[in-house]
């Protein structure tokens, strides 16, 4: 009979596209990976994956069977994160990537509290305004910003937010107040590089594409609300990342309800073919507590 061991080593093979990369991902040599799998695919007399120098192709076989292991092995998690099968400790490597706002704001001022819950459990931050494929980035989890158009990931929201526009009462009062949209032609924005180019909407409904006019872009979030604060111009922020800041007048909002699209609930995302581990579910619940009310 295989063992659980050999299955987790099939599907991290999968994940990580080959021996390889599983093995250092598993911290065991390639050859104890190999054996592994050589060692499931005799028991179950077929081949599981196809492979050579460059790539790694599942089999119709082997395509079937990691869709019945995935269920198997989250169903033992599942039973053993219930009854603590596998001891109190919550332990190895969890690796996250997210915003640097919601790191900053959220994560790091409570982080001690996480490390107290989980002393055995590392984590790996990678701390990124951009985009991050968290499977051909080997992350297993990502908070994201926004509307969700990946496929393949499993979703939990954390809460409700919207996007505004905002500035500083000093920008304000250098270029004025802008009554609508038309009006933001003559105004600098602060955005991240990707960020100039967005939708607003018209009184009527009708959605416009508008190009930011800026004197600089700023390649992560916290800075990009430094310069706002600043008055350096218009910026289209998160309104949970800035509530402090309006609530202290630091902040006014511009036009409110502009952004033609200014729905962007906080995601708890992993993905499709992962399975829910006990230090996922731990950064989850800690992740839930940070945002519960806060939408």
């Amino acid at each position: 009979m295989y063992s659980i061991a050999e299955l987790e080593t099939f599907l991290a093979i999968i994940k990580h596209q080959g021996v390889v990369n599983a093995a250092k991902q598993l911290r065991l040599s390639p050859a104890t990976v190999s054996h592994r799998l050589n060692k499931l695919e005799q028991h179950l007399g077929t081949t599981l994956l196809f492979r050579d120098s460059r790539t790694l192709t599942l089999s119709p076989a082997g395509s079937t069977f990691r869709e019945r292991v995935e269920h198997i092995l989250e169903a033992l998690y599942d039973a053993e994160h219930e009854i603590g099968a596998r001891g109190s400790a919550v332990s190895g490597l969890l690796r996250v990537t997210m915003p640097p706002w919601v790191f900053s704001q959220f994560v790091m001022p409570n982080l001690s509290q996480f490390e107290q819950a989980h002393p055995q459990l590392a984590l790996d931050f990678l701390i990124n305004d951009q985009f991050v494929n968290i499977v051909e980035g080997a992350q297993d989890v990502a908070i994201r910003v926004g509307q969700l158009a990946d496929s393949g990931l499993l979703a939990r929201k954390l809460c409700d937010n919207h996007r505004i526009l905002c500035a500083a009462p000093s920008y304000i009062t250098r270029y004025g107040m802008p009554d609508n949209i038309n009006e933001l032609q003559n105004h600098f924005f602060v955005c991240l590089p990707w960020q100039r180019e967005f939708k607003l909407k018209e009184p009527n409904g009708r959605t416009v594409h508008f190009n930011a006019k800026t004197r600089f872009t700023i390649s992560n979030s916290d800075n990009m609300t430094s310069a706002a604060l600043a008055g350096h111009g218009i910026a289209v922020k998160s309104h949970i990342a800035i509530r402090d800041n309006l609530k202290r007048g630091e902040l006014v909002p511009i036009i409110p309800g502009c952004l033609e699209s200014d729905d962007a609930p906080i995601w708890f995302v992993r993905p499709q073919h992962s399975l829910k581990t006990r230090k996922a579910e731990a950064f989850y619940e800690f992740m839930k507590a940070l945002f519960e009310n806060r939408g």
